[in-house]
């Protein structure tokens, strides 16, 4: 069962890393558009977080973190569960 959870988390990671691939592929026209509009690269970096891809980039790379940690700690429920099967806690 834990395997079968842990391979969905795979498959929801490998989803919203395309996902994030589209966000960032689009990323560099939009920000080249926006600074000329700007004194400095982090006032331009403000503004593209602001737009809807750059709360979209900061949402999947939260996201894509949770994912990795909920699989670690199946993996690690997993090594304890085989353990447990041959009597080697």
């Amino acid at each position: 069962m834990l395997a079968t959870y842990k391979a969905q988390l795979a498959g929801e990671y490998s989803f919203c890393s395309g996902m994030l691939e589209d966000v960032l592929a689009r990323k560099p026209s939009v920000w080249i558009a926006m600074r000329p509009n700007h004194n400095s690269d982090k006032a331009t970096d403000r503004e593209y977080e602001a737009t809807s891809d750059g709360i979209n980039e900061v949402g999947l790379r939260l996201k894509m973190k949770r994912i990795e940690k909920m699989i670690s700690a199946f993996s690690s429920l997993l090594q304890v569960a085989e353990g447990e099967a041959r009597n080697q806690y």
